[in-house]
């Protein structure tokens, strides 16, 4: 009988393993530049001030399998903070089992536990999985707002006029 998924906040002992995940999701969306080492999730995410926290998903045998990464953002204009999910990501062969609707549930408890009144999160315009699998647990996406991006090359620029 398989051992039931265990979704819990991210421990240092998870460092490896979160290191791991994080790395799969960053390569999963075509990027190749990670550089993150354990001691930086160390550091970043059990300092004195974390910069972000993960909830994992716990598997057979301790392993992780899944991960919801997110980051805090400490001051909104209604005097509460907002909650960011940088990465969800689960396995390959773990998915299709719940293991990224039970992250969500935990990061969701989560942050009624800190009172946060919402969370939000960027989701790849090519990943139509993810955008129906967040449709299916009653997402919506924002349509209100357009991310926009400044490159290094067009900061020099700006930095000079």
């Amino acid at each position: 009988m398989e051992k039931p998924v265990i979704i819990r906040e991210m421990q240092k002992a998870d460092i490896p393993e979160v290191l791991r995940l994080m790395e799969a999701i960053v390569v999963f969306e075509g990027d190749t530049d990670f550089s993150l080492t354990e001691n930086d999730l160390l550091k970043r995410g059990f300092g004195d001030r974390p910069e972000f926290g993960a909830m994992v998903a716990q598997g057979e045998k301790n392993q992780l399998i899944g991960i919801a990464v997110h980051y805090n953002i400490p001051f909104m204009h209604n005097h509460t903070p907002s909650l960011m999910l940088k990465w969800l990501y689960v396995d390959t062969n773990h998915r299709g089992k719940s293991v990224g609707r039970k992250l969500l549930r935990g990061l969701a408890q989560y942050a009624m536990k800190h009172g946060y009144k919402k969370f939000n999160w960027f989701v790849l315009g090519s990943n139509v999985d993810a955008q129906k699998f967040y449709q299916s647990i009653g997402a919506n996406p924002d349509n209100k707002w357009i991310r926009w991006t400044i490159t290094p090359d067009n900061m020099v620029q700006l930095s000079k006029e």
